[in-house]
């Protein structure tokens, strides 16, 4: 009977650790019982890869999951928090956290070796917004560009922001079948997968109906394309975002429109009626994807803008 020598045989070579928890990460839902997004696992990936490398140049050794100790990430945290960035601190532990928690699952470790560092207290910053005269300067910038081709497109990457509050990820993730002008919204697929339709009023409107007359058909059917109809990536908008705002004179990223847009809808939508508050809270909620409890926290208290400008006024 003809026999196979097994030792023989190639063996297939194991993932490298880092592999194998981005296929954790990929594989497994979060905590709120949903699909991690893509840029959510990146930064997972980020922080393990800098402890990683932190531990190389410590030790003089590759680092692998096993060799995770109390000591190594002790000194590591400790000379995060002397630098003064509680809310990176927390994030990049919960990075570390999660890859404790996979390597146990593995068999790679039998205890948690980050068991006794702790979160640190951050400061709730009032949300970083941008003033009415900020705003201004901003969209005269968008628009000064609208003569070229590109120009209206990166004016239209602004407006997104501006006039319906989507994330920079939102923006480039757009298709054209996600376009319901005529309704008045467009339909948007969000951080956590969460699906919602966001209203848009006719200044947005009319800025989308120009783009798609003048824009090259697409070839993946995302709404931001180039000028040969190919998406763009998250970094490019990013950039064009950052020209704007140079342009204007303004200090503003695309997180900061977004908070602005929260705190100017739910303004628009009370109409100076504070009894219409809770209304209010729940149409943020629906044109924004974000949960009543992070509306409460972050936009019905006090505004970094007016909090700047009455510094300024003293």
């Amino acid at each position: 009977m003809f026999q196979v020598d097994l030792t023989q045989l190639p063996v297939a070579p194991s993932l490298h650790w880092l592999e194998a928890f981005g296929l954790h990460l990929r594989n497994t839902p979060s905590a709120k019982n949903r699909e991690r997004g893509r840029l959510t696992r990146e930064a997972y990936l980020s922080d393990v890869r800098l402890f990683a490398e932190y531990f190389n140049q410590v030790n003089g050794v590759e680092f692998s999951p096993e060799l995770l100790n109390g000591t190594d990430l002790k000194a590591y945290f400790a000379k995060l928090e002397n630098e003064g960035k509680p809310a990176t601190y927390n994030r990049k532990l919960a990075s570390m956290r999660m890859l404790i928690g996979w390597a146990r699952g593995e068999g790679l470790l039998d205890h948690d070796p980050a068991a006794w560092i702790p979160f640190v207290d951050a400061v709730r910053n009032s949300p970083r917004d941008v003033s009415d005269d900020e705003r201004a300067k901003l969209e005269a910038a968008a628009e000064a560009g609208e003569a070229a081709l590109i120009g209206i497109r990166d004016s239209l990457v602004f407006f997104l922001m501006d006039d319906a509050g989507l994330r920079i990820s939102e923006v480039i993730d757009l298709k054209h079948s996600d376009l319901h002008l005529d309704e008045g919204y467009i339909h948007v697929l969000g951080k956590g997968k969460k699906h919602r339709n966001v209203k848009i009023g006719s200044r947005l409107i009319n800025k989308l109906s120009v783009y798609m007359d003048r824009m090259p058909a697409s070839v993946s059917g995302t709404v931001i394309t180039d000028e040969r109809g190919h998406a763009i990536t998250r970094g490019q908008a990013w950039r064009r975002f950052v020209l704007i705002a140079e342009q204007a004179g303004v200090k503003a990223s695309p997180h900061a429109m977004r908070h602005t847009y929260v705190m100017r809808y739910m303004d628009a939508y009370m109409k100076g009626n504070p009894w219409r508050l809770p209304a209010a809270i729940k149409a943020a909620c629906q044109q924004t994807g974000d949960t009543p409890e992070v509306i409460l926290a972050y936009y019905t208290g006090a505004r970094e803008s007016d909090m700047r400008a009455a510094a300024e006024a003293m």
